[in-house]
Parts: C-alpha cells; structure tokens; sequence
C-alpha cells in the first residue's frame, strides 16, 4: 500500500514544485494571512485558496473582461495584483495577448493544476487574470 501526502494549503503557499521559481514573495503571503477571518478567493475545483477580494484590481479601467481567445471560446476573467494560490507554465508570450504591451503565461492551482487564467505581465509589473468560473468566493 502507498502512502500518499497530500500537501496542505499553507505548505502550498510556501514551497513551489521541483523545477519552479518561488514567484510568491512574503508581502503576498502575509497579504492571505491578514485576511483571516474573511472572504477569500478559491479554486472552484479543489477549494485552495487562491487570493483575497481585496487584491482586485482595475486593468484598462474595468476589473471584469471578457475576451475571445483565437479557438473562439469566451473568457471571463477578474484580475487582481496577486494570485499566490497560483503557478504560472510555458513561457512568456505575447502571442494574441488581451492586454496590449503585455506577454501572458497560463496561470494554473497550486493544489489541483486546474487552468485559473493567466498572469500577465509587462516590464516590472504584472496582475492575474482569473476566469471567473473557475474560481469562486468563501467565508474563511
């Protein structure tokens, strides 16, 4: 019989898998601990907390888009400053990118790999955007 661990939540926000950078630093990390007690934002699929309401952001004056991707399927994303509960996969990309100047990496749950959004990022900055039924809001 094997024995399977199953990483916790806290473990999650603090350690990345082999081969991945810790993009998460510890303002992000402490920005989730003070929200204790309060809403938080999570994967719909497994439930990690992924950010908090209070890191949404405007991006082009909206914090809500929806955009086609080339395939033609509609997204519906909110984006927020920081997604710690997030990993980013591939490389950066500015290939048919919803915000103009910025390059986009898929954005994926630290716990359950289901696909979040994306992070887009330009020069020094970069926001989250998470597709909004694939995320959802709880009481901590």
């Amino acid at each position: 019989m094997n024995n399977i661990s199953i990483p916790t939540e806290e473990y999650l926000l603090k350690k990345q898998p082999p081969g991945q950078s810790d993009s998460t630093d510890s303002a992000e990390k402490s920005s989730l601990d003070r929200t204790a007690g309060k809403k938080k934002i999570v994967c719909r699929n497994c439930g990690l907390t992924i950010t908090d309401p209070t890191s949404g952001i405007e991006v082009e004056g909206r914090h809500e888009h929806s955009f086609f991707n080339p395939h033609g399927y509609l997204f519906e994303i909110l984006c927020f400053s920081n997604a710690p509960g997030c990993m980013t996969t591939g490389y950066p990309s500015s290939e048919f990118t919803w915000f103009a100047g910025h390059t986009w990496q898929v954005a994926i749950c630290a716990l359950c790999g289901s696909h979040l959004g994306w992070k887009f990022s330009s020069g020094s900055s970069a926001f989250h955007g998470l597709i909004k039924n694939s995320i959802r809001t709880t009481e901590n």
